[in-house]
């Protein structure tokens, strides 16, 4: 794989032609809430080569995950997973409540580490 592939882009779900139309500001800013919390989640686990979003710092359309800003490690977790995460948060019906519950993706990571030992 490619450094510089991207693996995910704010742009693809804030523009996507699946998503509900018309695409609101609402709905972008669910989509770079959730975007935060990944890229956040993954830095605040040491899966992260550098520091994709500083603290506090908003995602937008431009915001995106190299397979170069993760670990190996990471690159493994974000297939376990964030794309699980990913899922889970696209089925949900409450879709704030859905993107600040970390339950899901801590038992996944649980689940990722013990596979690993």
């Amino acid at each position: 794989m490619c450094k510089n592939e991207i693996i995910s882009k704010a742009a693809w779900f804030t523009q996507a032609k699946l998503a509900p139309q018309p695409i609101t500001q609402e709905y972008k800013e669910r989509q770079y809430r959730f975007f935060e919390n990944i890229v956040n989640f993954l830095q605040d686990g040491g899966f992260t080569t550098r520091e994709i979003l500083k603290k506090g710092e908003k995602a937008n359309d431009d915001s995106q995950i190299t397979v170069g800003d993760l670990t190996e490690e990471g690159l493994q977790f974000y297939a376990y997973g964030i794309r699980k995460w990913r899922e889970k948060y696209d089925r949900a019906k409450d879709k704030d409540k859905a993107i600040t519950d970390f339950a899901f993706i801590e038992n996944k990571l649980k689940e990722f580490k013990e596979k690993q030992q």
